[in-house]
């Protein structure tokens, strides 16, 4: 086992001469595997630290578990972190499953340990037992290429050395070196999917595979290359078709068609990630839908995606934000004169008196002092707005002018719509309305400069 763990060591180049390494050690035969192993190394010159949480799950179990850990650690001269959490509770605050409470925890836990003591690694006890585990789950859930690519061998931090080493060599070089380990209860208990994959559905695809943990190993090890050169991919084109406005992402729908499958699927998901930080509950069926719908030829339409996330298309553009964004409403007043500041946009208000004007600036518009006063309302769309844009005689319905100049619905509620007595006098950013028009530069003007986001 130990020839294993330094191939996989090399081949991953997981470890430097001399690092400090976290090990995330449970008491089960993986981690204290994993922890007898790394102290063989002495060729690596390591300095380990033993962490191990209490989830505050197993009562009785659990102490037993850290006593035994602490005592390993201590008969081999290693420094012992201990640390303790309620996973039950941060898994009703967080609405996460138990497994994935725990597990975020644990996460949290080893990267304190981490910068405490000013480690660089963190070793985990994943084996290719877990990988096949994973891959499986992965597949019954709908996962695409990025969840099939399984647990990554090296993930920041993180290092995985018994991730090409299966548990039936972990526990046969335990044995062969009359070492003991303390078995988890919970490992046994069907609730958990991992564990009814291990128990019943690994060993059945096994009379068609004996070999079939490291068949899954090995198409987890060539997805996850084609992932990542996809994603390679994907990056150089990400900024030529989404712009980032706080936690918002509008992509262009003409550039976005004209690129391969492949790289639109990548391009979904790494721009899903940023805005959930992170892809928990997103599938593969998650990222088709959105394509398809991106691809099809209806001018508008959204979905909406776990997380609160929501993808909306309208003509040539679409929007990735969550919901709450997408049906935000304002209303705001204009006092006087000067900067004005609101969440969504920035405005700036000037009287003056010039005969130049900026016209062929959208941001900029000129009115007429003699036609309208302070306050000035600015608000968000309503239902059966209307206005009469410049040039214009007679007065239209807001939504049939928005759907003319083909501005899709998802941005209507945020062209910060300006009144004066109640009549609309400019839709920020894109038309005045003709009663407000200047008709005579020689008398005192006001100006209104908007400063906004580029998709208002």
């Amino acid at each position: 086992m130990l020839a294993r763990v330094k191939k996989t060591l090399k081949k991953y180049k997981m470890l430097t001469q001399g690092e400090k390494v976290v090990l995330g050690v449970s008491g089960g035969a993986d981690s204290i595997a994993l922890l007898y192993a790394l102290n063989e190394l002495i060729d690596y010159g390591l300095e380990l630290i033993v962490a191990h949480l209490n989830h505050g799950i197993r009562e009785d179990e659990a102490k037993r578990d850290s006593d035994f850990v602490k005592e390993t650690a201590k008969s081999l001269g290693l420094t012992f972190v201990y640390g303790e959490v309620d996973t039950l509770k941060y898994k009703e605050e967080s609405q996460l499953s138990l497994e994935d409470a725990a597990r975020t925890l644990r996460y949290k836990f080893f990267n304190q340990v981490l910068n405490k003591h000013y480690a660089t690694k963190i070793a985990t006890a994943h084996t290719l037992d877990d990988q096949a585990e994973t891959v499986l789950m992965r597949l019954l859930r709908g996962s695409g290429s990025k969840g099939l690519s399984g647990i990554p061998p090296v993930s920041n931090s993180i290092i995985r050395p018994l991730i090409e080493t299966s548990r039936s060599e972990i526990e046969e070089y335990l044995r062969s070196k009359d070492i003991n380990w303390v078995e988890d209860s919970t490992n046994e208990s069907p609730e958990f999917l991992r564990n009814r994959i291990r128990q019943d559905l690994l060993v059945e695809l096994e009379n068609y595979n004996p070999q079939i943990k490291e068949t899954l190993s090995r198409t987890a090890d060539i997805l996850r290359s084609e992932d990542e050169f996809i994603t390679r991919e994907a990056l150089k084109h990400f900024d030529n078709i989404f712009s980032a406005n706080k936690s918002e992402l509008i992509g262009d729908l003409k550039h976005y068609r004209n690129i391969e499958k492949p790289i639109r699927f990548s391009l979904l998901r790494l721009a899903i990630e940023r805005l959930n930080n992170g892809l928990k509950n997103i599938s593969s069926i998650h990222i088709v839908s959105a394509d398809d719908s991106l691809l099809s030829e209806t001018p508008s339409g959204e979905i909406e995606l776990p997380g609160e996330a929501v993808m909306a298309k309208g003509y040539d553009s679409f929007l990735l934000t969550s919901k709450s964004e997408l049906e935000r409403e304002f209303s705001y007043t204009i006092q006087a004169p000067g900067k004005w500041s609101f969440p969504e946009f920035e405005v700036e208000v000037s009287i003056l008196q010039t005969d130049t004007l900026d016209e062929g600036d959208e941001s900029v518009a000129y009115f007429d002092l003699q036609t309208l006063g302070f306050p000035i309302e600015v608000r968000s769309f309503k239902p059966g707005d209307r206005f009469c844009p410049l040039g214009m005689t007679s007065s239209k319905k807001l939504q049939d002018y928005f759907t003319d100049i083909k501005l899709p619905k998802f941005l209507r509620s945020r062209v910060p719509i300006f009144t004066c007595s109640g009549e609309i006098m400019w839709l920020g950013g894109i038309r005045i309305d003709n009663r407000f028009k200047v008709v005579n530069k020689k008398n005192e003007l006001l100006m209104m400069k908007l400063i906004r986001p580029r998709w208002f």
